[in-house]
């Protein structure tokens, strides 16, 4: 009987008639190189999500060192203004007479005690 369907169906030439098992059904799964394509992009993704925030971190951080250390030049500024003001007091000579007098006991000069080399 099977011989005489087959024939039957057989009839045109160009028809195929199969007589195995119907085609086996490819397994569903992901392709290797889709999930590897995936995965650099995520890969690279996340590491530039983070080299970002790193890079915004650096600058704020960099940013407060500037800061303090545009505050410690001004400090520094204010001493030697300081320092400064404090060394001309030290050098008048009316300070400097006043403790030699009554400090040190000395006397000015006499005209005639005064040389004067040329």
């Amino acid at each position: 009987m099977r011989r005489e369907m087959s024939k039957a169906l057989n009839k045109g030439e160009d028809r195929i008639l199969w007589t195995e098992k119907a085609p086996k059904k490819k397994a569903i799964g992901v392709n290797p190189h889709l999930l590897f394509f995936f995965s650099l992009l995520l890969a690279l993704f996340i590491g530039g999500s983070l080299f970002y925030v790193w890079t915004r971190i650096q600058v704020i951080r960099l940013g407060y060192e500037i800061s303090s250390a545009v505050k410690e030049g001004k400090a520094l500024t204010e001493a030697n203004k300081r320092m400064r003001l404090e060394a001309a007091t030290l050098k008048s000579y009316a300070r400097i007479e006043k403790i030699a007098v009554e400090e040190l006991k000395m006397v000015k000069p006499k005209p005639d005690q005064v040389i004067v080399i040329r």
